[in-house]
């Protein structure tokens, strides 16, 4: 007795040693648990089954987070206990809204009365937590267990299935009352603590500081901290977990760790560091707190200034002074030229299509309409039906003949009649019913049958029919052709050219100094027209920003380049400046921005893409990433090929109006459809890459935030970002914006972390 006595004290003494403060909570919450087998004084059993199954939740009353112990218990009666061949099969219920752990070790009591009966009892534990507010109802479990029906060996088995009682949870919302700024979800008692790798470090070399936080609670939910240091640059790293349930409450530990680069020599010190958790035992918020760190930086290997380096230097670019604008202005400006220019270029083949329909009806109509077997020349005076025939025959060929514009001796084979015909437009029916047609004028005309005078008629009447049918389906006629070729080339080279010339402006389209300048969808104000003076002043804001980066005066380098940057909002050079100055003075957020909008105005550019490789994983990949796409060449491209496209099918449509007979055309049709597949292919890349660089409602954390399942700083937790993570903006709600970050994770943040990329987010 003595021993377990004083075994107690030591642990006591070590409870009070370790956590100061916290051994009262820790008391609290041992208090407030359950015992192992707390459910054997509550239950009711069944003295008349051989097996009872019973289930109850200690308490029935807690706040999101906190531990619910569930307990369920197992009445083995002397008689099943000698006759079970094997262990009975337990069914756990669906949890739905709950996290559960295996808690502890199962509990054996020994036999005794329960109801009427002498069990012998098993408890089993589990910890639940809710993860929402609300009603929530345990479904009952089930036991599943099989008894033989006589003693013998050989006796079937027959099958048992019992239910315990289902259980309710009413889950209350955290306080909002008491609740700090900081708070970020974290619920238990806690004690936080802080540990370095090393006790000196250089300026420029990393060291990796580690938060530990340990005790009761579901620590797997436990959020990452903010940490802010002066002397250093702070990128968050791995995290660790580990779970203690051996015992009655759910422990743990949860390490959190950040990659430090020191930016300043000298001895600094780390600040003590706030962990907010509320204590559900005593239902109010409490910190977590940690010792301040001594440490001592020396000079280390990279350059440094007057602000402190934490990266090596970037070179500068030379700026061109050349004034820039957006894509998003440039197609403001060239909209109307560009629209007229697609919808004018297939005018010449539209033109040439109507005008071949109206000029075939109205031929139909009058001059051809007159041409006739029957009235074309005078009738030879003969009785003679074979003379007739071949007479009528001739008429015939000698109509089409014109009609084709093909000389009578190219129809003297069935095969070369076939052939013109086709050639010429007339349709297989027709073709078929013109040689059939001939082919009995042959053997009316070469036999020695007599035809009567009906039978003589009805081959005029057949002839003629035919005639005009070839009339309406033939190509036009080429003195008609001759008539009004030269009106129709003219038509047709004013349209060409007028539609070239509209579009020739479009080729101008982010050509700065001699060059295409690459040009970017960002949503940004137009720079006002600047005077000589503007500009001057401007080239002195620029030389004085360089000379403050080539001191080593990085914070008032970026100062001056961001101040350059407010008047030309659109120029590659200065953003690209001003990221460096920005980078180099331990600004991620600045230089994010910059290093952004700078590569979504030039994405071709190598030295923009490789900086964006040197910003932390958050700002690279997803939303993030700028693909390297000239829109403004593919544009001038798809454009350039439009027009061509249908110019070539207008050449070739007024080509074959004509009704010659060569190889080109078709060469020209092939060279046509390709280069409208090509203007479609170039104009969807580049409707594409306008897309991808568009910046609207893309965002960059300006500090390190834990992102939310939901609206609201109780949700639930689902990882951190850090400082300069880009994210896009998918809804908006009570100061919270749904984003959607670099690394694929949906969730909420709050609006006042996040600052815009080119323009303010739209709020709904």
């Amino acid at each position: 007795m003595r021993s377990r006595l004083h075994r107690h004290l030591r642990v006591l003494v070590g409870l009070a040693l370790l956590g100061g403060g916290s051994l009262r909570p820790a008391t609290a919450a041992l208090q407030a648990q359950p015992s192992p087998t707390a459910i054997l004084d509550r239950l009711q059993a069944n003295g008349n089954r051989p097996i009872d199954f019973h289930a109850a939740t200690f308490p029935d009353t807690v706040y999101v987070g906190q531990q619910v112990t569930y307990q369920v218990a197992v009445l083995l009666s002397e008689s099943a206990r000698a006759r079970l061949r094997r262990n009975p099969e337990f069914l756990p219920p669906e949890l739905r809204g709950l996290l559960a752990y295996e808690l502890g070790a199962p509990r054996r009591v020994a036999p005794q009365s329960y109801g009427g009966g002498v069990f012998e009892a098993h408890v089993f534990q589990r910890a639940l937590f809710a993860v929402a507010p609300g009603t929530i109802t345990v479904p009952a479990p089930q036991l599943s267990y099989t008894l033989p029906q006589s003693s013998s060996y050989f006796s079937r088995e027959e099958r048992f299935l019992v239910r315990a009682e289902s259980a309710q949870l009413v889950v209350k919302p955290l306080p909002e009352a008491g609740r700090p700024q900081d708070y970020t979800g974290a619920v238990g008692v806690l004690r936080a603590s802080v540990k370095l790798d090393a006790a000196t470090a250089r300026v420029g070399d990393p060291l990796v500081l580690t938060m530990r936080i340990d005790g009761t609670g579901n620590v797997k939910l436990l959020p990452r901290p903010v940490l802010e240091v002066s002397w250093a640059s702070a990128v968050p790293g791995t995290e660790r977990v580990s779970v203690d349930t051996s015992g009655a409450l759910v422990r743990g530990v949860k390490e959190f760790d950040w990659i430090l680069t020191p930016t300043q020599a000298g001895p600094v010190e780390l600040p003590t560091l706030r962990y907010s958790y509320f204590n559900p035992y005593r239902g109010e918020y409490a910190y977590a707190e940690t010792a301040p760190n001594a440490l001592s930086v020396d000079d280390g290997t990279l350059a440094t200034a007057v602000d402190g380096d934490n990266v090596a230097v970037a070179p500068l670019r030379v700026w061109r002074g050349a004034s820039q604008s957006s894509l998003a202005e440039q197609l403001a400006a060239w909209r109307l030229p560009l629209l007229v220019a697609l919808l004018v270029a297939p005018l010449p083949w539209l033109l040439l299509v109507i005008g071949a329909r109206i000029g075939g009806a109205r031929r139909s109509r009058t001059a051809w309409g007159a041409t006739s077997v029957g009235t074309a020349a005078p009738r030879m005076p003969t009785d003679d039906a074979g003379d007739h025939a071949r007479y009528t025959r001739r008429t015939l060929l000698t109509a089409l003949a014109q009609r084709l514009h093909v000389s009578p001796q190219e129809l003297v084979a069935r095969r070369d009649v076939e052939r013109t015909a086709r050639r010429r437009g007339v349709t297989r029916d027709t073709t078929t019913a013109l040689l059939a047609l001939l082919d009995e004028l042959a053997v009316q005309g070469f036999s020695d049958l007599s035809a009567p005078v009906a039978g003589r008629n009805d081959l005029t009447s057949r002839a003629d029919a035919v005639l005009a049918r070839i009339d309406v389906e033939a190509v036009t006629h080429a003195r008609a052709i001759r008539t009004g070729r030269h009106a129709r080339a003219r038509v047709f080279l004013f349209v060409a050219f007028g539609s070239a010339a509209v579009a020739a402006p479009a080729r101008t389209i982010g050509a700065m100094q001699g060059t295409p300048a690459p040009i970017t969808p960002v949503q940004v104000a137009p720079a006002p027209g600047a005077s000589s003076v503007d500009r001057s002043a401007l080239a002195a804001t620029v030389a004085r920003a360089t000379a403050l980066y080539e001191q080593r005066q990085y914070s008032r380098a970026a100062e001056q380049f961001a101040e350059a940057v407010d008047a030309r909002p659109a120029d590659a050079d200065l953003l690209a400046n001003w990221g460096a100055a920005a980078w180099a003075a331990g600004d991620t957020v600045s230089a994010v921005i910059a290093w952004q909008r700078a590569t979504r105005l030039e994405p071709v550019a190598v030295d923009l893409q490789e900086r964006l490789t040197s910003l932390p994983a958050g700002a690279r990949g997803g939303v993030a990433e700028v693909p390297m796409i000239p829109v403004p060449p593919l544009a001038v491209a798809s454009i350039a090929a439009w027009l061509l496209g249908w110019m070539l099918l207008a050449v070739v449509r007024g080509h074959r109006r004509t009704g010659r007979v060569a190889s080109w055309p078709a060469v020209a049709s092939t060279a046509a459809v390709c280069s409208l597949l090509l203007a479609v292919g170039t104009g969807g890349a580049a409707a594409w890459g306008y897309r991808e660089l568009d910046a609207t409602g893309v965002l960059v954390v300006r500090r390190p935030e834990t992102m939310r399942t939901a609206p609201g700083s109780d949700a639930n937790a689902m990882g951190g970002v850090a400082t300069g993570d880009v994210v896009r903006v998918e809804d908006a709600r009570d100061g919270w914006l749904r984003v959607l970050h670099a690394d694929g994770r949906r969730g909420w943040l709050p609006a006042a972390r996040t600052a815009p990329l080119v323009s303010p987010a739209v709020s709904r």
